[in-house]
């Protein structure tokens, strides 16, 4: 099989491809056209981008709503591209190695979504493949409506790579990315540990739901346990040897938090005021 058209269409734009020029490129691209989903800004620095679905007849649903593929696919198209640019494109190569997506409500009007590659985040991945290196980029994508309602939140990770170095070793820098999963994990299974039993089950539930609804792993963490620890299954002391960071304990026990563990709290609040909406 060929190269894709994609690929013909920036190849063929040679060295003189600009964020303008990308843009044209892929708003011609026939699985962008089909679903919609239009690329209305990129910035000349190649640090933001918009995207934008535009619902008609045509590409809704049954339901008159965005097809969740659809939504997933509007994560996939911008950020790999221009955190490669940023890199360049002739030194680095970069792909979405996992990806999940959280519907939280309909996108029956449309929906749009903002992506960007800081320049801290740009910095981070030059040091991080420094020596050969490798390294994984977790990132997250929060789908929009109109109105600035969350229509879905995708959490993915971008694997980034040197070119023409083969396989590049193990990076020793992915710790903080483990640490992050690792929290949710340590988050969800003190949850089930503290909320065992036929009684708790439809608590649980919500927890889970709550949980993915949140964008940090320390929010989910705080929405896996939030009241947990009144039920009296698991003590603080389990939630210390689990390695709970403190802004997490923090946002779960104290009556002042500050403000970082409030922001936690807000986030798990609006998570579960969604799922009363949506």
């Amino acid at each position: 099989m060929g190269p894709s058209l994609r690929r013909v269409l920036v190849n063929a734009a040679g060295t003189k491809l600009t964020p303008n020029r990308l843009r044209h490129l892929l708003n011609a691209w026939p699985p962008l056209i089909a679903m919609g989903i239009r690329i209305t800004h990129i910035a000349d620095d190649w640090s933001r981008g918009h995207l934008e679905l535009r619902l008609n007849r045509l590409n809704a649903n049954m339901h008159g709503a965005a097809f969740g593929g659809t939504l997933f696919s509007m994560t996939d198209v911008l950020f790999g591209t221009l955190v490669m640019q940023r890199l360049g494109v002739d030194r680095y190569e970069a792909w979405t190695r996992t990806g999940s997506f959280e519907y939280i409500r309909p996108g029956r009007r449309g929906a749009y979504l903002d992506v960007e590659a800081s320049d801290e985040l740009i910095e981070q991945i030059l040091a991080e493949t420094e020596g050969g290196f490798s390294t994984v980029v977790p990132y997250t994508s929060v789908i929009r409506d109109k109105d600035g309602g969350i229509v879905g939140i995708g959490q993915q990770d971008l694997y980034v790579r040197r070119r023409g170095v083969g396989k590049p070793p193990p990076n020793p820098a992915q710790i903080e990315h483990v640490a992050g999963e690792n929290l949710i994990a340590a988050g969800r299974t003190l949850a089930r540990l503290g909320l065992r039993g036929a009684e708790h089950r439809e608590l649980l539930t919500e927890h889970e739901r709550m949980a993915r609804r949140c964008v940090r792993p320390e929010a989910r963490a705080v929405a896996w346990l939030d009241g947990v620890l009144e039920y009296g299954a698991v003590t603080l002391d389990d939630y210390r040897a689990a390695g709970l960071p403190d802004v997490v304990i923090e946002a779960l026990t104290s009556d002042n938090p500050g403000s970082a563990a409030m922001s936690l709290r807000a986030e798990v609040i609006d998570a579960r005021e969604s799922l009363g909406k949506y």
